[in-house]
């Protein structure tokens, strides 16, 4: 179930009597998100799931090329829907408190970039794979996914009850690669970033996350380098 917190820019269902802090820092390259449009200067709609403590809308917002974009966000945690500084900056238009597998797909289709950014690590792998195809199949065929997640299995554990922080799945740099994305990069320590488009959907199949907390960095890094992935942070590869 959803629960929308903001409406327009405006506070419309405050969650009150909460102790629980913003979360979800992400390590992600999100610099990506300037070069996903052909023309930034176009209006633009950005639906941030798992928006965490907002860094991706304030990023687009402080850009004056994108500052205009509209960005809606979905998260979880109570806590970062208890965020009312950041509301009040007027940063996101939208926001909903709920998991994104309570979105209704319809949803989806409105916008021009959906992100997923440090997020279906805290899924299990079948809930994952389930998120991926949904947003894929229910997004425009012109719209972009971007997704980052580490490449392999980060040891990471809940902060504050109910923060969704906990991983639970690695996924291995062939297995974003099998994706075909159209760009990616990398920030250390070998999280990667991933450009989808709806071609992507032809290829799900091969997306294989492992429950695996053997997966150790190096053994990441041991398939990226298998699969001629460029751990290069910070660069931007585009593929077509």
């Amino acid at each position: 179930m959803l629960r929308q917190i903001v409406k327009d820019y405006a506070v419309v269902d405050p969650i009150v009597n909460s102790t629980l802090q913003p979360g979800g820092e992400s390590a992600s390259p999100k610099e990506l998100i300037f070069h996903i449009m052909q023309d930034n200067a176009a209006k633009v709609e950005v639906l941030d799931i798992g928006f965490g403590k907002g860094n991706l809308g304030e990023m687009i917002k402080a850009n004056a090329q994108t500052a205009h974009w509209s960005v809606d966000g979905v998260d979880g945690f109570e806590g970062s829907c208890n965020h009312p500084a950041l509301f009040e900056r007027k940063i996101y238009r939208n926001v909903w408190h709920g998991l994104a597998q309570a979105v209704p797909s319809d949803k989806f289709a409105k916008y021009d970039i959906i992100c997923l950014l440090d997020v279906i690590e805290h899924m299990t792998a079948d809930t994952a794979r389930w998120l991926l195809r949904t947003l894929l199949t229910s997004m425009g065929d012109n719209a972009f996914l971007f997704v980052s997640t580490p490449l392999w299995f980060y040891p990471q554990h809940s902060q504050q009850s109910g923060d969704l922080e906990e991983h639970l799945i690695g996924v291995p740099a062939s297995s974003m690669m099998a994706l075909i994305p159209i760009m990616y990069a990398m920030n250390h320590p070998l999280i990667g970033g991933f450009v989808l488009g709806k071609r992507s959907l032809e290829f799900i199949e091969f997306f294989q996350p492992t429950s695996d907390k053997g997966f150790s960095y190096e053994r990441g890094l041991f398939v990226a380098n298998a699969i001629n992935f460029q751990c290069v942070p910070g660069k931007l590869f585009k593929l077509g």
